[in-house]
């Protein structure tokens, strides 16, 4: 009895059936519900099944295309203070534009939920504890860490205006020697 005999009499088997269409609709529900338009009946379905939706990879964030697509590039760099005083910073990676591209789309879009006043509470931390992580050595240790974002507007095709570049400090922590070995946060 190899592994195609199990899973022929699975998929044959009114129990197998049952589980496979469960799993059709559930899924089939979930890519519905990550693409229903901003409301309250979209915020319910996604209270219940937001693991599912983003475990799975199946939320789909459409603010790129209109009608309300991001107007600001986003730019976020780590200054990393050790505890001699020393300091260095640490930006999100930039691979080669082929390949790399895809990987840094990954980054690129969560910095951009990094720098939104709303998640900052939720993802400053945890950014700044990886980024300490990171940089850390045996004769280095980060002390505070600081996240910046430099950004400026997105200008419309054509537009001949200068571009206004800002800077700003949005999350600021005190790193511990336990928090750097994984302890509490």
């Amino acid at each position: 009895m190899g592994w195609r005999s199990i899973q022929a009499r699975f998929e044959e088997s009114i129990a197998g059936r049952v589980v496979i269409s469960a799993f059709i609709v559930i899924t089939l529900l979930a890519v519905l519900t990550a693409n229903l338009p901003t409301s309250r009946l979209q915020d319910l379905l996604l209270s219940a099944g937001h693991r599912y939706i983003y475990g799975t990879g199946l939320d789909q964030n459409w603010g790129v295309f209109s009608p309300d697509p991001r107007r600001v590039t986003i730019h976020i760099r780590a200054d990393v203070t050790f505890a001699d005083g020393s300091k260095t910073s640490w930006e999100i990676p930039r691979r080669n534009p082929v390949v790399g591209a895809y990987v840094d789309y990954r980054w690129l879009k969560w910095a951009e939920y990094v720098v939104s006043p709303g998640y900052v509470p939720q993802l400053g931390r945890p950014f700044a504890l990886f980024v300490a992580r990171r940089v850390s050595t045996p004769t280095h240790r980060p002390v505070r860490v600081a996240l910046t974002n430099t950004w400026y507007d997105i200008l419309a095709p054509g537009a001949h205006q200068p571009r206004l570049v800002h800077h700003g400090t949005f999350f600021t922590t005190q790193i511990t020697e336990s928090e750097l070995q994984g302890g509490a946060q």
